[in-house]
């Protein structure tokens, strides 16, 4: 896989499942910065150096590693974690008549804005995707996208986190006094609603405070405009953080944020990012932009409430009125704590059990 192994905690879940299942399992991804939690991990990993860090050129050479350390490497399945790994995965199974697996972590080809670029991940899918037998993705929304536009059958694995493992509660460097209002993760990035939350914070009393942990594009800009619009001490920008120690924060945060722009692409009208599932974990409320799956899922479980717009002052509205509203904001506290008992790995990996009983 091309993203971080470190922080994907997908492809580590999915590899632990394996591993139980008595597979021998070599998880291959490209090397970053990053390396903690890695060295504990119960199978082996591989990351590839590459020279490049960005670009069509970065996945060119990984591609390119990756097809040749296959070629002479032995293996019963390959499992090939989005569309930039899928080609040489698809053509050492084809050369070696191996069993292949693809897992669709999202709706790819809507993920990559620049025109040129799309058309090209779109050609690729469009040749590979036919020729599959044994796919999964993370919701029934790109499910049904694929099946109908390739006629393919879908396996539905949701990337929801383990019921108990959670350490004890750790002290963290903020004031108790705050609301904290959290947005997390591996993806913060364009078009998933940041640039408003930084805006927002102008319309917010002092008790609240918007905090980002993680990496993404636009960290940078989102640093330059609290600082332009001199909200510096009410947003907060936390790094990379093991995942124990970031759901720490998670689990003192008042709201958790998703403010996918779903008018942009199918790509975000159609997303369930992990930070949805670590919010319920962690036991806190959400406040979400209506993206299909989320919508769903915040009126199936009552967790959470959903935003009309991004207008800054709309956002902001709605989170006092939120603040205001004690019994109800309770209320969903817990129903997430039982929304956590449903939504879990251990329910998931059944389904991954039984997909691979079935693996042509």
């Amino acid at each position: 896989m091309i993203s971080d192994l470190v922080t994907d905690q997908r492809v580590k879940k999915e590899c632990n499942t394996l591993f139980k299942l008595n597979y021998e399992v070599l998880l291959i991804g490209r090397k970053s910065e990053n390396n903690f939690g890695l060295d504990e991990l119960p199978y082996k990993v591989v990351r590839f150096k590459n020279l490049f860090k960005g670009g069509p050129l970065m996945y060119l050479m990984f591609n390119a590693q990756l097809f040749f350390y296959l070629l002479l490497k032995k293996a019963d399945i390959l499992w090939a974690n989005d569309l930039d790994t899928l080609l040489p995965n698809f053509l050492i199974a084809w050369l070696k008549n191996l069993k292949l697996i693809y897992d669709s972590h999202e709706y790819f080809t809507m993920s990559v804005y620049k025109a040129t670029s799309r058309k090209v991940w779109q050609h690729l899918e469009s040749v590979l995707f036919p020729r599959l037998k044994n796919v999964i993705t993370v919701n029934d929304s790109i499910k049904k996208v694929y099946e109908e536009k390739y006629q393919v059958p879908i396996t539905v694995i949701r990337n929801v986190p383990y019921k108990n493992d959670l350490h004890a509660n750790e002290k963290i460097d903020i004031d108790a006094n705050k609301k904290i209002l959290i947005i997390q993760g591996a993806g913060i990035n364009e078009n998933r609603g940041a640039e408003e939350a930084v805006e927002m914070m102008q319309f917010l009393p002092d008790e609240f405070l918007l905090l980002f942990i993680g990496k993404g594009t636009i960290i940078e800009k989102l640093k330059k405009m609290a600082k332009d619009l001199k909200q510096e001490n009410k947003v907060m920008f936390i790094g990379l953080l093991p995942y124990q120690k970031m759901m720490n924060y998670t689990r003192k945060s008042f709201l958790g944020l998703i403010f996918e722009k779903i008018d942009f692409t199918d790509e975000h009208n159609f997303a369930l990012p992990n930070r949805f599932f670590d919010y319920i974990k962690a036991g806190i409320p959400i406040l979400s932009t209506k993206a299909v799956e989320i919508k769903a899922l915040i009126a199936r479980y009552d967790i959470g409430d959903l935003v009309d717009n991004l207008s800054p002052v709309h956002l902001a509205e709605k989170i006092i009125q939120i603040s205001k509203d004690v019994s109800l904001y309770n209320c969903w506290k817990l129903n997430s704590v039982k929304a956590a008992n449903d939504l879990c790995w251990e329910n998931e990996e059944k389904k991954l059990t039984e997909f691979m009983n079935n693996v042509l």
